[in-house]
Parts: C-alpha cells; sequence; structure tokens
C-alpha cells in the first residue's frame, strides 16, 4: 500500500517578509545624509582648489608687475650714448696731458737739465687729480700764468699755497684766479695769473 506524504506546507512554503516603515525610513535618512556628505566634502575641495587657484593667479599678476617694474628701472638705467661719448672723450684728452705732464716732469727733475726754477716748483707741488695745460713765464718779473683743471676745486688754492713754499714762488702773488666748471661737468677749469684780467704784457 503506498502512502502519500504532502511535503508542500506552509511553514516550507517561501514568503516576502515586509520591510518595517521605520526600518524603511532609517535607510533612507542614512543614504540622504551619505549623499549630503559626499556633497559637502566634493563642495569644500572644490572651494579650497579654487582658493588657490586665485592665489596663484594673484600671485603671478604681481611676479609680472614686478618683472615690468625691473625691467623698466633697467631700461631707465642704461647709459646714453652721447654722455659715453662724452665721458671718452675727456678721459682720453686727460690721458694725454697726463701723459705729457709726466713727460715735462721727467725732463726737469733729470739730472743735467738747466729748467727755469719755477717749472720745476710747478712740477713739484703739483697734487693728484690736478692737471696743467697750460704755463707761461714771461721775461717780466712776477708774470706767471698756470692753467689746468681739477676734479676738486679746493685742490687748486691749495697747490698755490704749497708753490709758495718754494723759493721760485716766495713772495709771489696772483692778481687773477677763475674757476669754472666745463661742458661735461665732471671737471673744474682753472685760470691762475699774476697779472689782473686785461692787463697789458
Amino acid at each position: 500500500m503506498i502512502q502519500q506524504v504532502n511535503l508542500y506546507t506552509d511553514e516550507l512554503r517561501p514568503y516576502k517578509e515586509r520591510l518595517q516603515a521605520g526600518t524603511a525610513v532609517g535607510v533612507l535618512l542614512v543614504g540622504f545624509l551619505l549623499v549630503a556628505f559626499v556633497a559637502g566634502f566634493l563642495t569644500y575641495e572644490n572651494s579650497v582648489l579654487a582658493n588657490k587657484a586665485s592665489r596663484l593667479d594673484q600671485q603671478n599678476q604681481q611676479l609680472e608687475q614686478a618683472v615690468a617694474e625691473l625691467s623698466a628701472a633697467v631700461q631707465a638705467r642704461q647709459p646714453d650714448a652721447e654722455v659715453e661719448e662724452a665721458l671718452e672723450r675727456v678721459t682720453q684728452t686727460l690721458a694725454r696731458r697726463q701723459r705729457l705732464l709726466e713727460r715735462v716732469e721727467g725732463l726737469v727733475l733729470s739730472e743735467g737739465r738747466n729748467f727755469s726754477p719755477q717749472l720745476s716748483a710747478l712740477a713739484r707741488q703739483i697734487p693728484k687729480d690736478v692737471w696743467l695745460t697750460d704755463v707761461i713765464l714771461e721775461s717780466g718779473p712776477d708774470k706767471v700764468t698756470i692753467e689746468g683743471s681739477s676734479r676738486d676745486g679746493a685742490l687748486v688754492p691749495r697747490y698755490l699755497e704749497n708753490l709758495g713754499d718754494e723759493a721760485a714762488f716766495a713772495g709771489k702773488t696772483f692778481g687773477a684766479f677763475r674757476l669754472s666748471r666745463s661742458d661735461e661737468g665732471r671737471w673744474i677749469d682753472f685760470h691762475v695769473s699774476s697779472k689782473l684780467d686785461g692787463e697789458a704784457n
């Protein structure tokens, strides 16, 4: 005799468990909070990056402005070609005069040379940064004319004072004394004479 057994009972049947309302709300809330957190984090990161980009852009603008100012300053300091040429001419002229003066001093101080005591005194007492360009010793007594240039106008009176210590110029007085600045403005020209300006030879 065959007996049938029904194994498909209500207890063994699959059934759907209904999601409770509280659990669903909790899941939705957690999901919403997670999305809000991610969105806030991304917004913060974007804000930080935007601030960094703004600061970098501002720094770049400041650097560009500084470079432009430095370039303008360097350009403004470029020497004028005409001034350089004038300075070169004056330097060459002074160098030639200095070489000539050194040759004259060598001749004056050489043994066996019979030069005027006044020329010897002029060569001995001339200070540094003073150049003689013209010396006139006339046959008449106490008639001397000295012309030259100097870097410092105060050196000329000192030079004349030192000449007074020389026997050749002892007691000699100069009636004319002029100082004038050269066209280039770097040197002072002087004229000293024992004769007054306009006095006849």
